[in-house]
């Protein structure tokens, strides 16, 4: 088995991995204000821990086990970086919120949903190709040894340059959305004031977070 060998049973695995991530993807957390949901960094979630799930799918496949460790390691790091940072705005996510007759608005799906391109991440940059690939030669560097087959370099940077292409593909054709917005109205005050808009509301999830193709660019 060589390092090139290696990257490709390393893409599968995060393709699949991280596929399995979004499909459990959810959000919690955030801001409702009037009608706009606000997602704040921290508020996109998921269950799957995509280090241990790469890792059992490269030991499958019979990597190495530290280098298949240590690929697993940087590519999740990368990946929940990007996560952890998300933040988006849906204006129009909740039209109701705006003039609330009642002290509190009801658990109320989103109206809209919106492109993923639209949030932004200070994570993004741990999948962009450069950062990527020096973090995998560098995690590997003290395993080189196991796979007599020159530098791992080429074969990693080739790997995080899939990365890095397969995200912005994905990123720029699949809709974010599916939240419940409920929250407090603290204006209202019949009779004076009989409606007001949710403050400081909650956003939740009540259906799939990501809709469109799955991710990962198909390489011959």
């Amino acid at each position: 088995m060589d390092w090139n060998a290696i990257a490709k049973l390393s893409q599968e695995a995060f393709r699949e991995a991280v596929n399995e991530w979004i499909g459990k993807a959810r959000i919690q957390g955030g801001q409702v204000q009037a009608a706009e949901a606000i997602l704040t960094p921290g508020s996109l979630k998921s269950d799957v821990p995509l280090d241990a799930l790469m890792l059992q799918k490269l030991s499958r496949s019979q990597v190495p086990a530290p280098v298949a460790r240590a690929i697993a390691t940087v590519l999740a790091a990368a990946w929940n970086d990007w996560a952890a940072g998300f933040q988006i705005r849906l204006p129009g996510a909740y039209p109701s919120f705006v003039a609330v007759p009642g002290p509190v608005a009801p658990p109320t799906p989103a109206a809209v949903r919106v492109s993923l391109a639209r949030g932004s991440s200070s994570g993004e940059m741990s999948l962009k190709t450069p950062l990527l690939a020096g973090k995998l030669a560098s995690s590997l560097k003290t395993h080189a040894a196991a796979i007599k087959a020159g530098s791992p370099d080429p074969a990693m940077t080739s790997l995080a340059r899939w990365v890095d292409t397969s995200f912005q593909e994905w990123k720029g054709i699949v809709t974010f959305g599916g939240s419940v917005g409920k929250g407090p109205v603290p204006t209202f005050a019949p009779p004076y004031v009989p409606v007001g808009p949710v403050i400081m509301g909650d956003n939740l999830s009540a259906g799939p977070v990501f809709v469109g193709p799955r991710f990962g660019k198909l390489t011959l």
